[in-house]
């Protein structure tokens, strides 16, 4: 999910530039916390999100550093549940990108979204801030996951409006409901029940397709996750095994499921960098791409490192390496001044000592880029 501002907050937010609502979320809460403590005037700043398809989802405005929020996710969401809803369908659509905005927020901001509704069901009422903010999920779910619901559901009432039969639509709308309802159940406790849920119906998008899977990695079910992806795509399960359980349980994993990526995750976190740029046959993503740059850097093949640079298009990326060749220019020029002191008649060895401390300095700056 992306975010763009139409408008700018010189040196700290750019205008038209795509940032990830999670890199906006601490973005935003950042700079309110830096506006409450001067006391200083709240800042406008409009803005529109979208979906990774460029599809928009949303568009407004946020008033850094107002009372009543603290973020730009707090902001929308109470924008979002204070909006009058004309039906059961609108109400869907809402409870929906609630969940996937919650899903794109860093952990330590995400407000307990399945509380909040059960309470505005019940009460009718208008916003009220939780005190407590948690997990409301067992682990973050990726944007895909959520962005194809809110598609489907707009694609529906697009093809409503050209005449769709009433009962297809109604039909739809049911399995959406009943899809909605299976991914509450899981992130509220009844992971059993979602996952029985959504293997039990005829047909699954992509997107909730992806869900499932990643349910079933969370349980640690690989063998009914294979069933999802295939034995050729065990990489893209390695993947999901990493980010869901860290590099232990990858390790577990890559012994009883070896795979290219899995390989190479491990070389890569265990500092093994030969190994891992020598390994091959691996999907490959502007992540992948981006660790293999760095790795590259950590065994001294620079321009190996940049070519992975121009495929991963990484800014992060391309700063190491900037940083990797200024440090091998003073490396250069120390190592050189070095040998003109040694070939000094009056060599300064106190000088040189200084040099030496100075030269492994930026070595151990080099190896830690």
């Amino acid at each position: 999910m992306r975010v763009l501002f139409t408008s700018k907050m010189d040196g700290e937010i750019s205008s038209f530039h795509p940032y990830s609502f999670q890199e906006v979320v601490l973005l935003t809460a950042e700079l309110d916390t830096k506006l409450k403590k001067k006391n200083a005037k709240p800042i406008t700043l409009d803005f529109m999100i979208f979906n990774e398809e460029g599809d928009k989802l949303y568009n407004g405005s946020y008033e850094v550093g107002a009372e009543g929020t603290s973020n730009i996710y707090d902001h929308v969401c109470q924008k979002l549940l204070q909006l009058p809803m004309e039906n059961k369908n609108e109400e869907t659509k809402r409870d929906v990108f609630l969940q996937q905005l919650t899903s794109n927020t860093p952990p330590s901001y995400q407000i307990d979204m399945t509380e909040i509704l059960k309470e505005k069901e019940l009460q009718k009422s208008s916003w009220k801030q939780l005190g407590k903010r948690g997990k409301i999920f067992v682990s973050v779910i990726s944007a895909t996951l959520m962005v194809a619901i809110v598609t489907s559901i707009t694609l529906l009432i697009l093809l409503s409006n050209q005449g769709k039969d009433l009962r297809a639509t109604t039909q739809e709308l049911e399995r959406m409901e009943d899809v909605k309802t299976a991914y509450e159940g899981y992130w509220t406790g009844e992971q059993k029940q979602a996952v029985d849920q959504l293997q039990g119906m005829e047909t699954l998008t992509e997107s909730e397709r992806q869900t499932l899977l990643h349910f079933l990695v969370e349980l640690k079910k690989y063998d009914q996750a294979f069933q999802y992806v295939g034995k050729e795509n065990i990489s893209s399960l390695a993947e999901q095994v990493m980010q869901v359980h860290g590099l232990e349980e990858l390790t577990s994993f890559q012994k009883s499921h070896p795979s290219p990526l899995g390989e190479f995750k491990l070389a890569f976190h265990n500092g093994e960098y030969k190994q891992a740029v020598d390994i091959r046959d691996m999907p490959m993503s502007p992540k992948l791409y981006k660790q293999k740059g760095i790795a590259y850097l950590r065994i001294n093949q620079l321009e190996e490192a940049k070519k992975m640079a121009s495929e991963a298009k990484d800014d992060e990326l391309n700063k190491k390496i900037n940083e990797y060749q200024e440090i091998e220019e003073q490396l250069t020029k120390i190592n050189s001044q070095i040998e003109t002191e040694k070939k000094s008649e009056d060599q300064n060895q106190s000088k040189i000592d200084s040099l030496k401390e100075q030269q492994d300095d930026l070595e151990s700056q080099k190896n830690n880029i």
